[in-house]
C-alpha cells in the first residue's frame, strides 16, 4: 500500500444523520451517552469496579484449554487472560457473529480497531493496562447471516438447517468449502498458511465456537486479542439477577421504549423495543420465550412455565437461557471490566438506545466508539482514476454522479459554466423587473421555473449524448463502482480479507492497526502498489 487519504465520515453518503451527529460530537446525543470518547473521558472512568474478574479470567482460560490450536505459542494471550483478574486492567471490546472464515472485511476492521485502541491506551496511560477483546456472538441462531463467503467474484455457502446457537454447530461441516477455495489459497505461502489455519481449526475442534476461537488466535493471538464466549454456565450464573429482574419487571422493554421516544425527536431508533428478550437454549434449539399474561412459553420447544417455574429453572440451569440483542449488551458489561465498546454504525446506533436500561439496573454503561473504516484501491483502479481525473472523495458518489461530473467536465458544450452565466443573467433580470412598479413578479417566477425545467431536460439530453460518445468512460466508472461498492454496498460489507492475506500475510493486519484512527472518525483510503 503506497497512498493513504482520509475523508471525514460525516461526508460519506452511506451513513445516516445519527452517525453524522455522533462523529460531530453533537450535543443532541449527550443524553444517550456516558460521554463522547477521548483520552480524558477514558481516564475519568478508570475507577471502574468489577466483582467477577477472577471468574471471567478462569472461564476464558477454560475455554482456551478446550480449544485446539494450530499454533501452540500462547504466551502473549496467557499473559492478557491472567491480567484480567487484576483491578487495574480493563477491556476494549468489540463483538460480532461467527461469520464464515472470519469474513467480510469489516469484521477484520473491528478486530484491528480494538487492538489499535488498546495499544494506544497502553502507551498513553501507564498505571493501567488494556486488553483487546472479541465477544463471540456464539448464541445467535440466525444462520443465514453467517453462512456465506464472497471471494474472488464467487460466493460459497455453508448449507444446513439450523435452529441451534451457531457456536454449537459442528465445524467439520465447513470443510467442503475449504476444498472449494483451496486452489486460490495455495497461490502464495501466506495463502497456504491461512488454509492450514482454517483446515486445522475446523477439522479438529468439537464445535464452531471453538473453531472460530482457534482461527482468531492464529491470526490475532500475537496481538494479544482475547476471545470471550458468553455461552458458559459460570458466566450466566453471574447474570441470574438481571434475568430474574427482566422476568419480574420487563425492564428492557420499558427503558428502551422511553429512550426511543426521546430519540425520535431527532432520529429513527435502530431497533424497536421488544416485550420478550430472553431465549430458551436447549436440545439444539434456541427459541424465544413469550408471555401471554398467564404463562411463559416457547413455540419450538413446546414448553411452558409459570413465573416461579421459569425463575427456578433459570436459577438451576442458567446455561439454558440466552439474551437477545439488548440483553446481550448488559450481559457483556456485567461479566467484563469493559471501558470502551467499539462497534459499527448500526451497533453504535442501538447502544445509544440502552443507557437508561444500564442505569436502571445499576450497571456501568461503557464509552462508545466507531470502528475504523477502510476502502482499498487496487493499482488498476488508481490508474483509471488518474486517467479520468477522479478524486478520492468522488468515489463515494453514485456511479451516475461520477459519470455526470466527468462528462460535464470533458464536454465541449460546457453546460456547467453556461448554467452559472444564465443564472447570473436571471438575477440581473429579476432585479430590473422588480424595480418596475406594479409588475406582477409571479409571472417572472413562472417563466424562470419553466426555463429551469427546460434547461434541466436539455442537460439530460446532452449527458445522454455524451454517454453514447464515451462508452469507455461508462465502462471504467462502472468497473470502479462494482469493485468498490458491489451491489451499492461498501467493499467492507461484501469482500473477504482473504485476497489481502494471500498477498501480504499479517503485514496487512499491521497496516490496518497502524492506520486505524484513534478518537477520530474518518474513512481511510489505501492504494495498493502495482
Amino acid at each position: 500500500m503506497k497512498k493513504k487519504t482520509t475523508i471525514p465520515l460525516n461526508e460519506i453518503r452511506f451513513f445516516r444523520k445519527l452517525i453524522h451527529d455522533f462523529t460531530d460530537l453533537d450535543s443532541k446525543l449527550k443524553p444517550f451517552l456516558k460521554s463522547f470518547v477521548h483520552l480524558d473521558s477514558i481516564q475519568a472512568n478508570l475507577n471502574l469496579k468489577k466483582k467477577h474478574r477472577a471468574i471471567l479470567s478462569n472461564v476464558i482460560k477454560e475455554q482456551y484449554d478446550e480449544t485446539i490450536f494450530v499454533n501452540s505459542d500462547m504466551s502473549i494471550l496467557d499473559n492478557n487472560i491472567s491480567k484480567l483478574a487484576n483491578n487495574n486492567v480493563y477491556t476494549v471490546t468489540t463483538g460480532h457473529q461467527l461469520n464464515l472464515c472470519v469474513s467480510p472485511l469489516f469484521l477484520i476492521y473491528k478486530i484491528t480497531s480494538v487492538i489499535a485502541y488498546a495499544n494506544y491506551l497502553n502507551n498513553a496511560i501507564k498505571d493501567s493496562y488494556f486488553v483487546p477483546c472479541f465477544w463471540m456472538a456464539s448464541e445467535d441462531h440466525d444462520f443465514d447471516e453467517i453462512k456465506s463467503l464472497h471471494l474472488d467474484g464467487k460466493s460459497y455457502h455453508w448449507n444446513m438447517n439450523n435452529q441451534d446457537a451457531v457456536g454449537n454447530l459442528s465445524s467439520k461441516s465447513i470443510t467442503h468449502i475449504l476444498e472449494q477455495i483451496k486452489d486460490l489459497l495455495m497461490m502464495s505461502n501466506h495463502g497456504k498458511e491461512l488454509f492450514d489455519i482454517y483446515n486445522y481449526a475446523y477439522t479438529n475442534n468439537s464445535n464452531y465456537a471453538n473453531a472460530t476461537r482457534s482461527v482468531l488466535m492464529s491470526l490475532f493471538g500475537d496481538y494479544g486479542l482475547v476471545v470471550v464466549d458468553g455461552n458458559h454456565r459460570k458466566l450466566k450464573e453471574l447474570f441470574y439477577p438481571y434475568l430474574k429482574a427482566e422476568v419480574e419487571e420487563n425492564y428492557v422493554y420499558k427503558t428502551v421504549l422511553q429512550t426511543n421516544q426521546l430519540l425520535k425527536a431527532n432520529y429513527q431508533p435502530e431497533i424497536n423495543a421488544m416485550k420478550t428478550n430472553i431465549f430458551y437454549l436447549y436440545n439444539n434449539i434456541r427459541s424465544k420465550i413469550h408471555f401471554d399474561q398467564n404463562k411463559y412459553f416457547t413455540h419450538d420447544h413446546d414448553k411452558c412455565w409459570s413465573k416461579s417455574e421459569l425463575l427456578d429453572e433459570i436459577l438451576s440451569f442458567p446455561e439454558r437461557f440466552s439474551p437477545n440483542v439488548f440483553l446481550r449488551t448488559l450481559y457483556q458489561e456485567v461479566v467484563m471490566p469493559n471501558l470502551l465498546y467499539i462497534g459499527g454504525p448500526s451497533e453504535v446506533a442501538y447502544w445509544l438506545q440502552l443507557k437508561n436500561m444500564f442505569e436502571t439496573l445499576g450497571v456501568e454503561y461503557p464509552l462508545l466508539a466507531l470502528r475504523s473504516h477502510f476502502l482499498i484501491l487496487s493499482s488498476r483502479i488508481s490508474n483509471i482514476m488518474s486517467t479520468l481525473n477522479l478524486a478520492d472523495d468522488d468515489l463515494f458518489l453514485t456511479s451516475h454522479d461520477q459519470i455526470k461530473n466527468i462528462l460535464n467536465h470533458q464536454s465541449l458544450i460546457g453546460l456547467d459554466d453556461n448554467y452559472f452565466i444564465i443564472h447570473d443573467q436571471f438575477m440581473k433580470m429579476k432585479n430590473k423587473i422588480s424595480s418596475i412598479k406594479g409588475f406582477p413578479m409571479q409571472s417572472f417566477y413562472v417563466f424562470e421555473k419553466r426555463f429551469q425545467n427546460e434547461l434541466s431536460r436539455f442537460r439530460s439530453k446532452v449527458l445522454k449524448f455524451e454517454k453514447t460518445k464515451n462508452p469507455d468512460i461508462i465502462t471504467q466508472i462502472n468497473f470502479i463502482h462494482d469493485s468498490l461498492f458491489p451491489h451499492d454496498l461498501p467493499q467492507e460489507k461484501v469482500k473477504s480479507f482473504i485476497p489481502y492475506y494471500i498477498k501480504y500475510g499479517k503485514d496487512f493486519f499491521d497496516l490496518l492497526i497502524q492506520e486505524s484512527p484513534i478518537f477520530e472518525n474518518k474513512y481511510t483510503i489505501l492504494t495498493e502498489e502495482a
